[in-house]
């Protein structure tokens, strides 16, 4: 009855340390709006907050489904949200982990304010 204990103790050990996830590295500055955009010569502006994230759910807390969560997934999801995105500035990216009956599912969130060239259409 020790035995079994100890392995069921030390399972859940060595599942609760497991993270699969794909960080980047990141610089710490900010886009002050001063700079113009490289290519036209137009000046970038403040688009808005956005959010992202890629996830991965792995069946019974240890068989992964899908692609891994990637900080780069997490960020181009970001991007996507407001058109005309060129950059993301003052970027918060955060792990979370939620664990279900028989499942858990690993997120990458990013949240981030959007710079671009405003279009028509806001």
């Amino acid at each position: 009855m020790k035995l079994f204990n100890f392995l069921i103790l030390t399972i859940l050990v060595l599942l609760s340390g497991c993270n699969s996830a794909n960080h980047g590295s990141f610089v710490t500055q900010t886009y002050d709006g001063a700079e113009a955009n490289r290519g036209t010569g137009v000046a970038l502006v403040k688009l808005g907050k956005v959010e992202g994230k890629s996830c991965q759910t792995a069946i019974l807390y240890l068989i992964p489904f899908d692609e891994s969560a990637s900080t780069h997934r997490a960020i181009e999801d970001a991007k996507s949200k407001i058109e005309g995105t060129a950059l993301l500035a003052d970027i918060s990216i955060d792990d979370k982990l939620w664990v279900e009956f028989g499942y858990s599912v690993q997120c990458i969130l990013v949240s981030a304010t959007a710079y671009g060239i405003k279009t028509g259409s806001q």
